[in-house]
């Protein structure tokens, strides 16, 4: 945690002169939180992303008379830099309605931003409550989140934060914002930012969902799709081609196609299961046999219902990306299909299991391309032998 008051504990150095930078005062950007710092030495005012959220890892600075911002590599200038910048430089005029919930009244609190303009970066930023709530006790926890969070927030926080910032907004900057926060901190004696760790380690996913977890004792074996129209089960350079020709439509159809043709291999070998998928994207049809829970959009009442879905699931099935996070929470096991993304490997899993060989067994990664053939044989295996596996490997746990 990084305190802001009654100080501002953050030293940073000038990007010019590598004088140490003195902070004025915190500026709530929205996905970032900055401070607006001054080098006594050469004179430049620097804003200084504070060492939270994605700046504990990727720490930027910015010159705004300058025009020009700092990164430790290219990637991070492109990609937080260049965005926080032109924030800057353009300030969204929008009264945000931001709503604010009180629970319990405290002079000291920890303030935890799950504000992004990526819904699984929201998401992994709220996984931090839990931490603070359960190691933080003596301070109160504020939380501010998208409106599409709000359900999520566990119940024990001493405050929350509503702020209608949609995902294709999340790196804006809303004036209204900062305003509100500044504001609302008055009230406080003193404050802690959580780092809000991109990747939090201790949660249990029940306590933000209400949702339980699988049941391995339940005999129904449920295997469930999760269905994406953005980033698709096909060859990618087909995929392309279709793209530039207009024909995408015709890669949802193969995507569809190939998913039956999973399921039907998957029957084969294990006639009693019971198949379906979920996700965004309606346009194609599935037969009668497979249980369509596609939707065109989400809102929480559709999200707390397909959370139990993927509870009933003992198989989650999908592409590689932020649509796994719940799923692979509340299923019992999951195969995550991987393109190019290997070098995010994991990030979009919610580990259920300790023990490593467990957690081997019941989450796999695999390239996008694995033939049917192989992904249902593997499928089959985890859903049918997950038990044997259990008892061999656990025999001498007392």
């Amino acid at each position: 945690m990084i305190q802001i008051k009654p100080k501002i504990e953050q030293r940073s150095n000038c990007p010019y002169c590598g004088t140490e930078l003195n902070p004025k005062n915190v500026l709530w950007h929205g996905i970032h939180i900055v401070l607006d710092s001054k080098c006594e030495r050469c004179g430049s005012e620097i804003i200084d992303d504070l060492r939270v959220g994605h700046g504990v890892k990727n720490y930027i600075q910015v010159n705004l008379i300058k025009e020009e911002f700092f990164a430790a590599d290219a990637y991070k200038k492109e990609w937080l830099g260049k965005p926080l910048l032109n924030s800057l430089q353009n300030p969204q005029p929008e009264k945000l309605e931001i709503v604010k919930e009180i629970f319990k009244h405290c002079n000291r609190v920890i303030i935890l931003n799950c504000i992004d303009h990526l819904y699984g970066h929201s998401l992994l930023k709220l996984l931090n409550a839990q931490r603070h709530l359960e190691c933080n006790s003596d301070y109160g926890l504020v939380v501010i989140v998208p409106k599409f969070l709000r359900w999520m927030v566990p119940d024990e926080v001493a405050e929350i934060w509503t702020v209608p910032i949609s995902l294709k907004n999340g790196q804006n900057y809303y004036p209204s914002f900062a305003e509100f926060v500044e504001e609302e901190t008055k009230r406080f004696d003193k404050i802690y930012v959580s780092e809000a760790h991109s990747h939090p380690s201790q949660f249990d996913i029940t306590r933000f969902t209400r949702v339980p977890k699988h049941n391995f004792e339940n005999k129904e074996i449920k295997i469930t799709f999760i269905w994406r129209e953005d980033r698709l089960l096909v060859n990618r350079l087909l995929f392309r081609v279709l793209k530039k020709i207009d024909q995408q439509a015709m890669s949802l159809r193969l995507q569809n196609l190939k998913i039956q043709q999973l399921f039907e291999k998957i029957r084969l070998q294990v006639p009693e299961a019971k198949f379906a998928v979920a996700g965004l994207g309606t346009k194609t049809k599935f037969p009668e046999w497979i249980e369509d829970y596609r939707v065109e959009s989400f809102n929480e009442k559709i999200e707390k219902e397909i959370c139990h879905l993927y509870s009933e699931s003992r198989l989650i099935i999908g592409l590689h990306g932020s649509n796994m996070l719940l799923p692979s929470g509340h299923a019992g096991m999951t195969i995550d299909l991987i393109d190019e993304r290997w070098g995010n490997f994991a990030q979009d899993i919610l580990y259920q299991e300790s023990d490593p060989r467990m957690a081997t067994f019941r989450y796999r990664f695999l390239p996008y391309q694995t033939s049917n053939d192989t992904l249902a044989f593997i499928a089959a295996v985890m859903v049918l032998k997950w038990s044997k596996f259990k008892s061999q490997m656990t025999a001498d746990v007392i």
